[in-house]
């Protein structure tokens, strides 16, 4: 019975499994690392019809957003840029029980824009986005860490030289 050639065997199924866990694990931390930390652009989503311009407009929802910067509004209809004086934008607004931006005309609404569909373009934060600067530098860090375990475990046999005994 060799036993030396029995715990060589062993040891390369038992790396080659935590490797191939290691890399699907790999692969959905690095996919939900970049979600929660990375900010996207929109460009010409709807917002939906404006109503209600004399009280001061019912606010439209964007709700796959948690906060937008850079916004610049067109009336579609129009196929007009709508001035940033004709509506004001929330960011953090809860709606239905979650995070979403709201773009609220104004009371004092130009009536050239007030009729048609809106649409939207700007930087967005998903609703999974992380808010603290910090907490999105340790999400990365996570994933810099995961990956640098799993290439310990590829390499530790090899510079133990038990791989290279085993392939003489």
């Amino acid at each position: 019975m060799n036993r030396k050639g029995e715990v060589k065997v062993g040891m390369i199924i038992i790396v080659a499994i935590t490797l191939i866990v290691g890399i699907i694990f790999f692969r959905v931390i690095a996919q939900q690392v970049g979600e929660t930390t990375n900010t996207w652009a929109i460009e010409n989503q709807s917002l939906g019809a404006v109503t209600n311009i004399t009280v001061g407009g019912t606010p439209l929802y964007m709700t796959n957003c948690r906060a937008m910067s850079g916004v610049i509004v067109f009336n579609a209809t129009e196929n007009v840029a709508v001035p940033s004086t004709n509506y004001s934008v929330a960011n953090n607004v809860v709606y239905n029980g979650a995070l979403a931006v709201a773009v609220s005309p104004e009371a004092d609404f130009d009536l050239g824009y007030n009729t048609g569909i809106w649409t939207i373009d700007g930087t967005c934060q998903p609703t999974t986005y992380i808010a603290d600067s910090g907490g999105r530098a340790i999400a990365k860090l996570i994933a810099i860490f995961f990956a640098l375990a799993v290439l310990v475990v590829a390499l530790v046999p090899t510079l133990r030289n038990e791989f290279m005994e085993l392939v003489r």
